[in-house]
């Protein structure tokens, strides 16, 4: 696997398409001596194909999304941060981000949007209703994924490091490093949500999501 610094693809995908239905059940691999769980598809929503996904939160009946993609891109400056209606794939609301950054990671706490940057370690914070910004803040390293356990913010860099942040000061309060049933770190966490008291992340170039112990990494 590559480094998490390694540029990531930025091509256009087709135009947008809306997908029949079709359940299935597809089986994972595990990284390693964890139990492996598999998944069944039970419903497909149009989405537009060019928006290059990188945070996506359903909350309230609102699709929340951000896209990445900045000047070095192609097409270049394209991170936005929107609320779609899910049913229809249609934007409700939309709000770009300039030029210069690429987005990343988004959640929602409370009535705030918070969305991260890949490499300008920058973050914005933005009101749920109307997509206001309120405030930007400085992380200590790349942002990739972002979610929340009610109380803090946790993010992933690319590395196997989760790291904790107050919603409030927005400084870090804590990391903890995930690892494997053969206590090898797992590298590559992405894009994060938070379900049930544990931590899901995608591992990036896989087509594995680990869940995570967000306590002890395990």
């Amino acid at each position: 696997l590559p480094s998490p610094s390694s540029p990531r693809p930025t091509t256009a995908a087709p135009t947008p398409v809306v997908t029949s239905v079709i359940p299935m059940t597809v089986t994972v691999t595990a990284l390693g001596g964890e139990a492996v769980h598999s998944y069944r598809v039970v419903n497909v929503y149009p989405h537009d194909r060019t928006a290059f996904t990188e945070g996506l939160v359903y909350v309230d009946g609102i699709l929340f999304e951000g896209t990445g993609l900045d000047n070095q891109s192609n097409p270049p400056g394209q991170s936005v941060l929107e609320k779609k209606d899910l049913a229809t794939g249609q934007a409700l609301q939309s709000i770009k981000l300039a030029p210069e950054f690429f987005g990343e990671g988004v959640t929602v706490m409370g009535n705030r949007v918070y969305q991260l940057t890949w490499q300008e370690r920058t973050g914005f914070v933005y009101d749920k209703d109307t997509l206001q910004p309120l405030d930007t803040f400085t992380i200590s390293s790349d942002g990739w994924g972002l979610t929340h356990d009610g109380n803090r913010l946790i993010r992933s860099d690319g590395t196997s490091t989760l790291f904790f942040l107050d919603p409030v000061t927005l400084q870090e309060t804590g990391r903890v490093d995930v690892r494997d049933s053969r206590g090898d770190p797992v590298v590559n966490l992405n894009e994060l949500e938070y379900i049930n008291g544990e931590v899901y992340a995608n591992v990036w170039l896989t087509d594995t999501i680990v869940r995570i112990d967000p306590a002890t990494g395990k």
